[in-house]
């Protein structure tokens, strides 16, 4: 674990990741030296990517946190962006290899399920355009067309990282498209033309 810290209008800022993400933490930094500096004070919150961040003043500068994913979220924060700064590294990567504009999910947006295909090996996942407000447009089904199972659940999208963390890095691919997995395994994804964009730029 380390912590970067950087000057940014005379404040002192630190983020603390893993240092893989060293790279993602410097990233971050530059988003926050871009915000007003009017606006930077104590509990001044921000949402970049998947989460919501709040900077916290400290007796010597600013610590950056988010909601604690690994605890109760809603009631727990820690200054360890780890696993939101992983979460935007996957998406990223995956939105770059397939030269895509991503499109925002929350947290805390709904994906609706087919009840119990989390745990089947072949599922697909496709994104709707009309949506509610705290709907992702996500929905994951089976690819089994066999499997007749009208029953739905919903989970947070944070829920994702226990019970299938492998399909967190597709959530940001934009309304209109499909991802299809096998176990924990990318096998397409398909745009609105119906074209594997996962074969096109693999090849």
């Amino acid at each position: 674990m380390i912590t970067i810290k950087r000057n940014i209008n005379g404040k002192l800022f630190k983020v603390t990741v893993e240092e893989y993400l060293k790279e993602q933490a410097q990233a971050f930094l530059d988003v926050i030296a871009n915000i007003e500096s009017s606006k930077i004070k104590d509990k001044f919150k921000i949402q970049i990517g998947w989460s919501i961040f709040t900077i916290v003043e400290d007796s010597d500068g600013f610590n950056i946190v988010s909601p604690d994913y690994s605890k109760n979220l809603f009631h727990e924060s820690t200054n360890d962006l780890t696993i939101p700064l992983w979460i935007q590294l996957e998406q990223g990567i995956l939105l770059n290899k397939l030269r895509l504009d991503g499109e925002q999910i929350s947290f805390q947006d709904k994906v609706v399920c087919t009840k119990e295909v989390l745990s089947m090996d072949s599922i697909y996942m496709e994104r709707a355009s009309e949506r509610e407000k705290g709907d992702s447009g996500w929905y994951i089904g089976p690819v089994d067309e066999s499997i007749t199972n009208d029953k739905l659940e919903a989970y947070y999208a944070y829920q994702l990282l226990k019970i299938r963390p492998a399909i967190i890095k597709t959530l940001a691919l934009p309304s209109g498209y499909m991802a299809v997995f096998e176990k924990d395994e990318l096998k397409a994804v398909l745009n609105e033309k119906d074209i594997d964009l996962l074969k096109k730029y693999n090849e």
